[in-house]
């Protein structure tokens, strides 16, 4: 009895599958290639986020030092002029501007200047000044308001007192009671004692 023919669909699917074999070897290198080149890509996009977030990092760090620098670098901090002299007036006249814009009287203002490193001076400046209460207050706040470039470094507040009078003849007072002593609520003289420093860069006039 004859073999029976092999079934024309049997053979085409053997043959399809040798047809597809070597195609299917090539393309898993060219599969595995292909991903491993999206992982890189992959990879290499977030390096360039992560960069760019680092640069926008440095960027906003840049500003905020620059706004620091601004509001306390050294050109706070020191006095520019030609010599000590012109140093010591301008922060005199700030001194003087800042109390009598509070209300309080100077009444005694000296300068000592003491030598330094290179183009740098210290200046320290001791100021007594009178007024009332608040004005007084009001100057404390109105100087340590132009911190740095004025530092105080000691405040010294103290109320005057009427000096008692003098053992003596009464010319009448006692037929007329005691002398009025003073108002309850008035305002007395308040005297302001105030240590200041000031530093000076020459070289940068």
């Amino acid at each position: 009895m004859a073999a029976a023919a092999p079934r024309p669909l049997f053979v085409l699917a053997i043959a399809l599958c040798l047809l597809a074999l070597p195609p299917y070897l090539y393309l898993a290198p060219l599969v595995d290639g292909v991903q491993e080149a999206a992982t890189r890509r992959v990879a290499r996009l977030d390096q360039l986020e992560s960069a760019r977030a680092l640069l926008t990092q440095r960027d906003d760090l840049s500003r905020r030092a620059a706004v620091f620098d601004q509001a306390l670098g050294t050109h706070t901090l020191l006095r520019r002029g030609e010599d000590v002299a012109a140093v010591q007036a301008d922060a005199e006249g700030d001194i003087r501007g800042a109390l009598r814009q509070a209300g309080v009287t100077v009444r005694t203002l000296t300068v000592r200047s003491d030598a330094g490193r290179g183009a740098y001076r210290r200046i320290h400046l001791s100021v007594a000044a009178e007024g009332d209460a608040v004005a007084v207050t009001n100057a404390v706040a109105a100087l340590d308001g132009v911190r740095p470039r004025l530092l105080l470094r000691s405040v010294h507040v103290h109320a005057d007192t009427a000096e008692p009078a003098a053992a003596g003849p009464s010319f009448g007072r006692a037929a007329h009671g005691p002398a009025p002593g003073p108002v309850p609520g008035e305002d007395r003289p308040v005297t302001l004692e105030l240590e200041i420093d000031v530093y000076a860069d020459l070289a940068a006039s």
